[in-house]
């Protein structure tokens, strides 16, 4: 939290006061208008306490058409690598999320750019023909060769190697769980920070303008991905798990595959997608926890905002063996959660629903022949998804504020 602060002139007179004020309900400040601050003034942005090798920025152009919509402000450096900014007033959990989402987006969208591309793209902003992304680094640096930069900015964009801003006013200390949400998500070798900019009026002196850097990773965390036989499987490292029941000790297959499967497994997948869909559209009694996500072959998991530690849900097919939820993750992750979390065990224990096990981590296990049908299953794996959130993502929080 930002407070008021005080200039102090001369000794012996009084300090004045300079106030602090919101965006976007003054004189015009709002999203636009931090977006021309930021481009008209980069190092208003606190590169180098986010990533250094991103800077310094050269502002490239602003309203980006992607396919995924106009990005905010486009940055670049003299070594290729680009910053994409998103300049938002945060209002509630949602919205939050949503700026987070688009964000990606974004990033996703330009991944799959040619430099060819983006001088086209940027070109179409600024109105004007030529290699623009080279001629406004040249000007900056006239040691920068045109064939060379070319190549790092097209290597760059392929690897997804980007700097992902998003700057706002009155952001919360506990959105920096927000970089979860981003290291769920991301595929690529993305580097994050969230900023937030104060803003303190000095009378007839001016604006003061204080930004600091409330959520940031210098390199999101990556899946790895492996190809066989033409289809992309995205998984977890295996070696680095904690140990899942038996029931579910099937490949950990992230639903992403394209290319050239046998139309039985698309039919299967789809199957697949059908039974889970209402899980993985639920919604949480906390607002900012985000869905589900669906893997094959039977389970779905509900990212906690600690990096490898997740709860999952799974389902044995066909009506028979059994259903569950349970937290898991990396192996070193979860048992230093569960020894951190030791005192508190009982009174975990007594927030998750009758039968779960608590003598080690945490499960909760039933028969699939305690069902009628497929719904109650579906309907009981929801409510427990729901009570593991709601016991366990408040205590991580704390401890991460702690």
């Amino acid at each position: 939290m930002y407070s008021d602060f005080f200039i102090i002139d001369k000794p012996g007179q009084p300090p004045r006061q300079a106030t602090k004020l919101t965006l976007g309900d003054t004189l015009g400040r709002d999203e636009k208008w931090l977006r021309d601050l930021l481009f008209a003034q980069p190092g208003l942005l606190p590169i180098a306490d986010i990533d250094t090798s991103f800077g310094p920025l050269l502002p490239l152009c602003k309203e980006l058409r992607t396919e995924a919509g106009p990005l905010d402000i486009a940055f670049i450096n003299q070594h290729g690598l680009l910053t994409l900014v998103e300049c938002k007033l945060w209002r509630n959990p949602e919205s939050r999320r949503k700026v987070v989402a688009q964000t990606l987006h974004y990033a996703s969208a330009i991944s799959n750019w040619s430099y060819s591309d983006l001088q086209r793209k940027v070109s179409q902003a600024l109105g004007r023909q030529g290699n623009l992304p080279f001629q406004i680094a040249y000007a900056a640096d006239n040691t920068v060769r045109e064939n060379s930069f070319v190549d790092a900015v097209s290597r760059n964009i392929k690897r997804g190697k980007f700097l992902l801003l998003i700057v706002g006013d009155g952001i919360r200390e506990d959105l920096s769980t927000l970089a979860g949400l981003i290291n769920r998500n991301a595929a690529s070798g993305f580097s994050f920070g969230l900023v937030e900019v104060g803003l303190y009026d000095l009378m007839e002196e001016g604006l003061a303008v204080q930004p600091r850097v409330v959520a940031k990773t210098h390199l999101i965390e990556r899946h790895i991905v492996i190809i066989r036989n033409h289809d992309v499987v995205e998984v977890e490292d295996p070696s680095s798990q904690a140990p899942i029941p038996s029931e579910i000790q099937a490949p950990n297959e992230a639903l992403s595959e394209v290319g050239s499967a046998s139309n039985d497994k698309l039919a299967r997948q789809e199957r697949y997608r059908a039974w889970w869909k209402s899980v993985t559209e639920m919604t949480f009694d906390d607002p900012d926890q985000d869905p589900p996500k669906l893997f094959w072959i039977n389970h779905v998991r509900v990212q906690l905002p600690l990096p490898g530690i997740w709860i999952t849900a799974y389902c044995n097919e066909h009506g028979v063996g059994k259903c569950g939820v349970f937290l898991t993750g990396r192996k070193n992750e979860v048992e230093n959660l569960i020894e951190a979390l030791a005192e508190q065990r009982d009174a975990i224990a007594s927030e998750l629903p009758p039968g779960t096990n608590a003598s080690q981590g945490f499960d909760t296990i039933r028969q699939n022949t305690d069902f009628q049908t497929d719904d109650e299953r579906r309907i009981w794996l929801k409510e427990v998804l729901n009570s593991y959130v709601n016991a366990f993502r408040p205590r991580i929080r704390q401890m991460s504020h702690e």
